[in-house]
């Protein structure tokens, strides 16, 4: 029989909203820390660089949000852990975006290898589910649901937009499988972003103006490092392809 448990957070400074989303820190669904919590109060000011070389790539990043419809590629990400000084095992899978007739996130994240996961994310509603468990988590994003554009940031964001949530530094030019690439390093504004993600770096390629790669810095050292290849752009998604059908006898565990 399918099993229905429901936990209770408290608010963001409670430690437990880390422990109880731990599965989605090896994830990049890690950023729903943020939006099942609220961003928080204002954090220091972190005085942005090079400013001159940051014009010329979010003009190009804007370039390619204009009639943004959805974003599909190959990814594969792996998490560094400081204190160990080592990388996880890699994963990989698939990764798609989309924005709703609403304009909301519409989210899917499959990893297929090693162990198979599957986050979505439609209705501000974001499922995990784990096969090999049986087990599905369940988080309502409730009025943080508009913030589920942090899973997938450089894609069809203005720059205005993304000024309002982060102080931005360009960090030179870098390849990522061989592609040209502008780096930007994007500080959260927010004190309750900044407690669990110090900077995401994103690597924006200088051709076509999409993120090739995303870096998710935690305070501790820590890192989730995720790569894209074979993108392609607007093609239209089945809406099922943002639902997940639960099978029967899977353990179902609500955080509210």
């Amino acid at each position: 029989m399918k099993q229905d448990h429901s936990i209770e957070l408290q608010p963001l400074a409670d430690v437990r909203i880390y422990k109880g989303m731990k599965l989605f820190a090896k994830t990049a669904a890690a950023a729903l820390l943020i939006l099942a919590a609220g961003t928080g109060g204002q954090a220091r000011p972190w005085q942005a660089a090079g400013r001159g070389e940051i014009e010329p790539v979010l003009a190009r990043m804007e370039a390619a949000g204009k009639g943004f419809r959805s974003f599909e590629a190959k990814l594969v990400q792996k998490k560094y852990t400081a204190a160990l000084e080592e990388f996880d095992a890699p994963e990989s899978g698939r990764f798609v975006y989309a924005l709703a007739a609403d304009g909301t996130a519409l989210l899917r994240q499959e990893i297929e290898q090693p162990a198979p996961r599957i986050l979505t994310i439609k209705g501000g509603v974001a499922t995990v589910y784990q096969p090999r468990l049986r087990l599905a988590q369940v988080v309502s994003l409730g009025k943080n649901k508009d913030k589920a554009e942090y899973l997938a940031l450089g894609l069809g964001q203005s720059p205005a937009r993304l000024r309002e949530t982060f102080e931005i530094a360009y960090r030179g030019a870098e390849k990522v499988g061989g592609a040209e690439c502008d780096v930007l390093v994007l500080k959260p504004k927010s004190a309750g972003a900044s407690a669990y993600f110090s900077s995401i770096t994103l690597w924006i390629g200088k051709s076509d103006g999409l993120p090739l790669q995303q870096k998710l810095q935690e305070p501790s050292g820590d890192y989730l490092l995720v790569t894209f290849s074979e993108a392609r752009l607007n093609r239209r998604i089945p809406p099922a392809e943002f639902e997940q059908k639960l099978p029967k006898g899977v353990e179902i565990q609500r955080i509210q």
